[in-house]
């Protein structure tokens, strides 16, 4: 992947959390006086309103996350100002903790079974901690749970600074680096945002867990967990799910933003229908997985799956022809494209799988494109007529022998 595109795709997928620690930072420190009175309310407001997207939307990792917050900054509020300093910091800790384990789930409705037992699991913890300050806060916050087996360990040695942990810095210590191996296994922006929820977390924990942290950290949370459910929401009504790349509605929305110049491409997978005769409808997904992502790579403009086997690829400015050898590169790159198909045996496990190509044991098939392509001009302004022209194009690449770029003269 080119240099530039790996950097968008990494702004795409971390823009959200880096606008949540870029705020939470803002705040904190405050280079212009900031006033949070009104910051409690927001950040219930925010909270609810993620809880209430991620429940609606089924994205349940977001509202567990968003729920156990909301749920622990009531609860501080509604006790006396004596026992909060404990209950915060070990609180942040047992949501990093959480959090980190939930982000290795995948999303479902909350109102499962599943999404029940894992709610009395998360409400039973919050009852469990308050029942320790009640009873034994004191000996929880001398305790230092490795000093016994790092006794033999001098604190200049390696590993001697373990005998002074408590349980919160466990908890932390076991978090972070869950929540750092899942996202990398599990790479979507959920997952990066709530790796940020745990970072939050961890500064409120290290700048010693005041109450001014604290608002800052739910306000920013909060932001973060919604416009991830935004986002999950706008992925679903907007991305097509089998490919990846941008669906029929978004390509719609997509033709209001055009000028006057511009130029629309219709791809069709050449013999679909026999693939999927042939090999059956687990190959014909591959194959359109396949396709797409040689389009959206190589297309050399705005990529959208129609419907069926067929593409749309939308290009902006007046220049036809650089479009047609973009076309012409992605046709010739799909055609030697060796696809093969997934055998019987083959793992599960997606990293598995990968160790175990080219390694043989499975066929390979060719599969190719055709390509019709047309401009905007005087004669077709409207979006539909040029669609309509570019689709004539596609049929006379079909009759011409398939798997050719034919422009609409």
């Amino acid at each position: 992947m080119p240099l530039i595109s790996q950097i968008l795709h990494i702004f795409r997928q971390g823009w959200v959390p880096a606008l949540a620690l870029g705020l939470a930072a803002a705040l904190y420190f405050q280079p212009v006086s900031i006033d949070l009175d009104l910051a409690p309310r927001l950040a219930m407001l925010l909270l609810a309103a993620a809880l209430a997207l991620g429940v609606y939307f089924k994205s349940s990792r977001l509202a567990f996350v968003a729920g156990q917050l909301l749920a622990g900054f009531i609860l501080l509020e509604q006790l006396p100002a004596s026992s909060r300093p404990w209950l915060t910091v070990h609180g942040l800790a047992l949501v990093s903790l959480n959090t980190a384990l939930i982000m290795g789930l995948r999303d479902r409705s909350v109102l499962s079974g599943f999404g029940l037992l894992l709610t009395a699991v998360l409400a039973g913890e919050a009852l469990g901690l308050v029942s320790l300050y009640e009873c034994c806060s004191s000996a929880l916050s001398s305790a230092r749970p490795l000093a016994a087996l790092v006794s033999g360990l001098s604190p200049g040695m390696p590993g001697g600074w373990l005998a002074g942990l408590n349980w919160a810095d466990l908890a932390f210590l076991l978090a972070v680096p869950l929540g750092v191996a899942v996202s990398m296994v599990h790479r979507d922006p959920v997952n990066l945002g709530l790796l940020s929820c745990i970072l939050l977390a961890l500064s409120v924990y290290v700048l010693g867990g005041g109450s001014r942290t604290l608002l800052i950290l739910a306000v920013c949370a909060g932001l973060l967990l919604a416009l991830l459910a935004l986002r999950s929401a706008y992925e679903l009504a907007f991305r097509d799910e089998l490919t990846g790349i941008p669906s029929r509605r978004a390509y719609s929305r997509y033709l209001l933003t055009l000028g006057r110049n511009y130029s629309i491409a219709v791809v069709d997978i050449d013999h679909f229908k026999k693939l999927n005769d042939r090999h059956g409808h687990q190959v014909g997904d591959q194959a359109l997985r396949m396709v797409a992502g040689k389009i959206a790579r190589y297309g050399g403009g705005r990529a959208f799956r129609y419907g069926g086997e067929e593409f749309v690829v939308v290009f902006r400015g007046r220049d036809g022809e650089r479009a047609e050898r973009s076309l012409e590169r992605m046709r010739d790159k799909i055609a030697a494209y060796p696809l093969r198909i997934r055998g019987a045996g083959r793992p599960a496990k997606k990293a598995k799988g990968k160790r175990l190509r080219g390694r043989g044991g499975s066929q390979a098939i060719k599969t190719s494109v055709s390509v019709g392509l047309a401009s905007a001009s005087r004669e077709m302004r409207a979006p539909d007529q040029v669609l309509a022209a570019a689709d004539k194009a596609l049929y006379r690449a079909k009759r011409g022998g398939r798997n050719r770029v034919c422009a609409h003269r």
